[in-house]
């Protein structure tokens, strides 16, 4: 019998099409009973016929099914995957638009940040009560979250029930696509030591092969490598790079000038953001600012509500498109939780960046919290690779941004209006606004995002 794999938010265009064509592409998942669950019904239909095509179109043994209906999705499933958005884009559209009444510029605004605290307190009490019930209904399943924003989730559930949680974001894997374009380097063959927290991972160390990848990083940055030629690959359009000289095409100068603070940071501070800098900017005060004309003089990006509605209707149009193909696609999309699975399915070790209670891997954060890290899936289960301490001001910068965090989550368990407001002044980028400006925020957006704050 196959694993038993639950998607909770099984109607989103976002998750099942990508986690089904890579299951499909995963030999030990061939056989999988898939079953998906949302509150929204309307939803279901088309999600099911998705994987049901890609099942056929393959014949695999694959199977899935629907349901809106909790306890009977959880019934002896062995991995829960959560991917869900509480209150859609009426409630992001409040974490978005109010702060940029006060001035911040939030450049994604799902994660850290006022937007992302927002987030969280509607969140947090969602997956504790998937957790709950699965303590009842699948006691001994791994929970895999991949919803933002992922820290505080995770750690909600780990703080707060016994089930088994991990957290799984992609964005090691761009840093090592923007690393292979920059150094002509083979992908498979960079490893970065990772310590840091959900879409702040830091490498505090680089092996490409056998050589100091931070060495060939500092070369190319300080000029001691010619940057002049062509990329093994054009970057794709997602990434929303900008090229440099048009009349020469793409070359590895434009990394660089794509990747400013990511690199900024490393060459002063030694440690390297694994993030896109999109993300990169919403855990410091100092980027998105007027002085930089709000992060554009550094090269970054805003989605902006249009971004994340656009998002969504180019999911949708993708999995409208998979689900008339003759063919599957053959390449994987760059997401954790197939890899993870065969892993601990076949008891093959496979390494991937993981959330995970922090059991000593970061070792100046305190334990329990949950950190980013290289992790193994294999026959020993699901553990930290590596051991490392985040050095200098990245460090301690690291440890302000868990302390907001930790706060978070205390506020969306309790309800306590006072600690939402301490998250909010312990965040680099929301704290640094004036204290009444912090305040008055901060009521702004309990204010608005009340229908879902039933425990305010």
């Amino acid at each position: 019998m196959g694993a038993r794999v639950t998607i909770v938010g099984g109607g989103s265009t976002h998750w099942t099409p990508k986690l089904v064509v890579d299951f499909a592409n995963t030999p030990a998942l061939h056989d999988a009973e898939i079953v998906l669950l949302d509150l929204d019904a309307a939803s279901l239909p088309p999600a099911l016929k998705v994987a049901e095509h890609v099942a056929e179109r393959r014949g695999l043994a694959m199977r899935a099914r629907a349901t809106t209906d909790v306890d009977d999705a959880l019934a002896g499933a062995e991995f829960v995957v959560t991917g869900f958005s509480v209150g859609g884009f009426a409630s992001m559209r409040n974490d978005i638009d109010i702060p940029a009444r006060y001035g911040v510029r939030q450049t994604v605004g799902d994660s850290v940040g006022p937007g992302g605290i927002a987030r969280a307190l509607r969140s947090v009490p969602v997956i504790l009560d998937m957790a709950r019930a699965m303590e009842r209904r699948c006691p001994d399943a791994l929970l895999v979250n991949v919803s933002n924003p992922l820290t505080a989730l995770c750690r909600a559930v780990t703080r707060e029930t016994s089930i088994r949680t991990v957290g799984l974001c992609a964005e090691i894997v761009g840093l090592k696509f923007v690393l292979s374009l920059l150094l002509d380097a083979d992908f498979m063959s960079i490893d970065p030591v990772v310590a840091g927290v959900n879409h702040l991972p830091l490498a505090t160390s680089l092996r490409i092969g056998d050589r100091d990848g931070f060495a060939l990083l500092r070369a190319a940055i300080d000029g001691d490598l010619d940057l002049t030629g062509p990329l093994w690959m054009e970057p794709p359009a997602a990434m929303h790079y900008k090229m440099t000289d048009p009349e020469h095409g793409w070359s590895k100068a434009d990394v660089l000038a794509n990747n400013k603070v990511k690199f900024e940071l490393f060459r002063r501070f030694g440690v390297l953001p694994g993030s896109a800098d999109t993300h990169v900017v919403e855990f410091f005060s100092g980027f998105v600012t007027p002085a930089s004309d709000f992060g554009r003089d550094w090269g970054v990006h805003h989605y902006g509500m249009h971004g994340h509605m656009s998002d969504k209707a180019e999911d949708d149009r993708t999995m409208a498109e998979l689900l008339a193909a003759e063919a599957v696609p053959a390449w994987p999309s760059g997401e954790f939780v197939a890899p993870l699975l065969e892993g601990l399915i076949t008891g093959r070790d496979s390494t991937l960046p993981a959330n995970l209670p922090n059991t000593g891997q970061v070792e100046n954060l305190p334990p329990d919290v949950v950190v980013e890290c290289m992790a193994v899936a294999g026959a020993d289960g699901l553990r930290p690779r590596d051991r490392a301490t985040v050095p200098s001001y990245m460090g301690e910068h690291l440890r302000r941004v868990v302390s907001s965090q930790e706060l978070t989550v205390e506020a969306a368990l309790s309800g306590d209006r006072t600690l939402v407001l301490e998250a909010m002044l312990a965040d680099p980028v929301a704290g640094a606004l004036a204290f009444e400006h912090v305040v008055a925020m901060t009521e702004d957006l309990l204010a608005a995002t009340a229908p879902w704050l039933p425990q305010f």
